[in-house]
């Protein structure tokens, strides 16, 4: 079998989609025919490129004195508010400030939303989920949010460890896992037994009393002390945003790891100390194999099998090893490998898989007549996949989405009784309108999908069966059974011939400005698709 060969198949409409979806955050058709063109060298040459960053996100709300509009002072309507206090409002009004921090942080989530919405054929949306998904740390404060997550984008192509080592000291991370409180007279081990078990190489199994497979208990409490020091200033201080080093409050002196790191000694070396711990960790080969098994989980499938540990792991974590931990050229190996490509229809989808999939393959987006607007409409999709267990900046603990992580259900976990219901009638919404129920709060999705179009972009879609048919190659990028066409059909033109379909919307074309016929042809697309959106085939990629 070739495994890690590269793919030597057609390279189709099929196969773009499938690297497209699995590479990113879903796919339009214009993206698709790209693909195609530039072929699975080029197509992979972009979406491994560094594009600029993001512009940052900003104020959608007007300044007012009622209906709690935020008086923000760090912004106007329209500008960013990432450059003001991390604590606004100096006279202490806790009313005015916990309504300009609500703002801001729903405008970061929205904004981060939009981002993975609007981004084109480009990797790096889904490697600062995968990131954010390894690296977890939660805090609330909008500020501190930003700059942690605006560090994984940044890093997202690059270095593994140079990542780790950033990650350590960022302030988000010092807080949530209380860095900030790990001090010489009370070393705190929450950051350094997550280093090992979460972020590098992962805890093995138990081979004695404190003794695992990758490290020890000892190795937990002498990394504690290395990292013995850092912390972070007030959020009302002018830099909150920042870390910094105390030396009198670092644990002095040499410290000793075990056998499973060759009983290596980190020598006091102050603020560049937990540099070299963290130097001292990648030198193991688990540290490889263990972020290449996360991103085949993440990419690829959820089973690792010993054929796919000998066939796909370890030869891919030689190569992470050989570049240093960058994982730009591992990566691209497998998403161009035969295996990737037989790998499909086996990943339930993420809800925000989900939600984009649809909206993307659907030429659904928030709209652009006001940022207001534009936010809002993207606050509730966030909302949407919160509701459906996959909040973005609110991880469940510090070990991720669970889908990720905890065998034997993986990708399973996204459609139990409670969230299958929901996510099918989310998929409904998005194309017919209509409310979204999401604690106890409606939020009014108005039917954007322009079916129209959609259906004016398919070739011969006067035909029934041709429509149909065109319509599961985007959604579900196969072929579906005759038996599924005449169900579909069924709710397209409920107990008529197809020619019934022909003429209305020959007619429709002939006359596109007559209402009753287009809202009538209108009506039945969205039937049709909002029921193809909550087939099982559409809940898989």
């Amino acid at each position: 079998m070739p495994y890690l060969d590269t793919y030597s198949g057609s390279w189709t409409k099929k196969e773009a989609r499938h690297l497209l979806r699995r590479a990113s955050f879903g796919v339009t058709q214009s993206l698709v025919d790209t693909s195609v063109s530039l072929g699975l060298s080029e197509t992979l040459n972009i979406l491994f490129s560094e594009n600029e960053l993001p512009n940052p996100p900003l104020k959608y709300v007007l300044d007012g004195t009622s209906n709690g509009e935020a008086l923000d002072p760090a912004a106007n309507y329209g500008e960013t508010w990432i450059h003001g206090d991390v604590v606004p409002v100096e006279d202490a009004n806790t009313s005015a400030k916990n309504i300009i921090l609500r703002y801001r942080t729903r405008s970061l989530y929205a904004w981060s939303y939009l981002q993975m919405q609007n981004a084109e054929m480009s990797i790096r949306e889904k490697l600062t989920l995968f990131w954010h998904n390894h690296f977890v740390s939660v805090n609330g404060n909008p500020h501190l949010e930003y700059y942690y997550m605006n560090l994984l984008r940044t890093n997202s192509l690059g270095n593994f460890k140079e990542l780790t080592k950033q990650i350590t000291i960022d302030p988000n991370m010092l807080r949530f896992l209380s860095g900030n409180q790990n001090l010489n007279t009370a070393p705190n081990e929450n950051y350094s037994r997550e280093l090992l078990e979460l972020f590098t190489v992962g805890k093995g199994d138990a081979v004695g009393n404190g003794d695992y497979t990758n490290y020890t208990e000892s190795d937990v409490i002498e990394i504690a002390k290395v990292l013995t020091g850092w912390r972070t200033r007030g959020l009302t201080n002018a830099d909150a945003l920042t870390s910094y080093f105390q030396s009198n409050r670092h644990t002095t002196g040499d410290k000793n790891l075990s056998h499973r790191f060759n009983n290596a000694v980190i020598s006091e070396n102050g603020d560049q100390e937990y540099k070299d711990v963290i130097d001292k960790i990648f030198e193991q080969e688990e540290c490889s194999l263990y972020i290449t098994r996360q991103l085949y989980i993440w990419f690829v499938n959820s089973e690792i099998t010993s054929e796919i540990e000998t066939n796909i792991i370890i030869p891919l974590a030689e190569i992470v090893r050989n570049n240093d931990y960058d994982i730009s050229e591992a990566l691209k190996k497998l998403l161009a490998s035969e295996h990737f490509f037989e790998n499909v229809f086996c990943m339930i989808k993420s809800p925000l898989d989900l939600m984009l999939s649809a909206t993307k393959s659907l030429l659904l987006s928030a709209p652009t007549t006001s940022v207001k607007e534009e936010y809002e409409f993207a606050y509730i999709l966030y909302l949407a996949c919160s509701d459906l267990e996959q909040s973005v900046f609110n991880h469940p603990d510090v070990a991720g989405w669970k889908a990720y992580y905890q065998g034997p259900l993986y990708y399973k976990t996204w459609v139990n009784n409670f969230l299958l219901p929901k996510r099918l009638e989310y998929c409904k919404v998005l194309v017919t309108g209509g409310d979204l129920v999401i604690d106890d709060k409606n939020y009014t999705v108005p039917p954007l999908v322009p079916v129209l179009l959609i259906a004016t972009n398919i070739t011969n879609a006067e035909d029934p069966n041709i429509l149909i048919n065109e319509l599961a190659s985007q959604l579900f990028n196969y072929e579906i059974t005759e038996s599924q066409i005449i169900s579909l059909k069924d709710i397209l033109i409920p107990g008529l011939p197809d020619f019934e379909w022909t003429i209305e919307y020959t007619d429709f074309l002939g006359n596109p400005s007559d209402d009753a016929i287009r809202i009538s042809v209108e009506n039945k697309l969205r039937s049709l698709i909002s029921v193809m959106l909550q087939m099982s085939e559409f809940q898989i990629m």
